[in-house]
């Protein structure tokens, strides 16, 4: 007598989902769709330990194979999927992951699809894409952890690649302000256009300090508390822009990481995500490949930070619209220092 049989594919996939589910934080909330024929198997709703529920949401699609190989750099190449249904994962309206299931030891491990977009793993052309996977990318505490950093930056990626954007064109701005600020007294107080310049320029660098260099900035209003506390210690009169006292804490805090930020950006618009970017900005990509910014002089410090070249900045407002073309000829070299 007759009777169906369950296939293999079927058994791998309920084992997948096991593994999955047993991998995952007990408190996030495991959607199941019923309908998986288009390249999406869960949406998970990622929740805190303090239990709140914020909507933090991430697409999933579930693979499973009989065992990873990581080659010697720690990375696994997983193959095979058809563009339709990459393209399906990009136009979804929150980060999707492709997870991968090992089934000879239960490990699970996880692949961004928009950051393998961005380092330009997937050809139109193609009829099939791949997706690297790493093998720090897991479900375990330290792996958890940059899941939820991965998650946020595609989550927030728009606002990082502003950021990326206007912290490459503007970054002449910053030498000038500071050697304005450090010129400065203490107790006097800046203006409405250096308040704003200085917060747009810590804005762009807490977002990519926390998500291209994996730091904890410390937020905007930290600094607005100092300014208070300052007015309060000196007995001044109350103002709505920053003393400079403050401001120059305030750079001394942030402008070294945020020159890290800085050429971390540069290198992906240029380099590692060059072909990203040169779609998406190609006019910043062309006047870059024509005009390199000298983003790591070796007199940067001098020049702004230590005021060392007093006969060449005397008004330092004019250097905001200067390039010093004595760098071009080893910028290539200082790029990549």
């Amino acid at each position: 007598m007759e009777y169906p049989k369950r296939i293999d594919s079927h058994i791998s996939e309920s084992i997948s989902f096991n593994i999955l589910s047993s991998a995952l934080p007990k408190e996030w909330i495991v959607r199941e769709l019923t309908e998986r024929d288009y390249g999406i198997d869960l949406y998970v709703e990622l929740v805190g330990k303090d239990r709140k529920v914020t909507g933090d949401l991430v697409a999933l699609q579930v693979k499973s194979i009989d065992s990873v190989q990581f080659n010697d750099k720690g990375l696994f190449t997983y193959s095979g999927i058809k563009m339709s249904t990459i393209n399906y994962w990009l136009g979804l309206p929150v980060p999707a992951f492709l997870i991968v299931v090992d089934l000879s030891n239960q490990h699970v491990y996880w692949s961004s699809v928009e950051m393998n977009q961005r380092e330009g793993r997937f050809c139109k052309d193609n009829k099939t894409g791949s997706l690297v996977l790493t093998r720090d990318s897991d479900f375990s505490e330290v792996g958890l952890v940059l899941f939820k950093v991965i998650y946020l930056r595609e989550k927030r990626w728009p606002a990082i690649e502003n950021a990326i954007e206007k912290s490459i064109m503007l970054y002449n701005s910053l030498g000038p302000l500071v050697l304005m600020c450090n010129r400065k007294d203490d107790n006097e107080f800046c203006s409405t256009t250096i308040q704003y310049m200085l917060i747009q320029h810590y804005e762009y660098f807490s977002l990519l300090s926390r998500y291209l260099l994996l730091k904890k900035p410390k937020a905007l209003p930290y600094w607005y508390d100092q300014h208070i506390e300052y007015i309060k210690s000196k007995k001044l009169k109350p103002s709505l822009t920053f003393s400079y006292k403050v401001i120059k804490d305030m750079i001394r805090y942030f402008v070294w990481d945020y020159r890290d930020c800085i050429i971390a950006s540069y290198q992906l618009v240029t380099e590692s995500q060059k072909e990203y970017f040169s779609n998406k900005f190609p006019y910043l990509f062309m006047h870059l490949q024509g005009r390199p910014h000298a983003f790591v002089m070796d007199d940067w410090a001098a020049r702004y930070y230590f005021d060392e070249y007093e006969d060449e900045t005397i008004c330092p407002e004019k250097l905001f619209f200067q390039d010093f073309e004595e760098f071009d000829w080893i910028l290539s070299d200082l790029t990549k220092t």
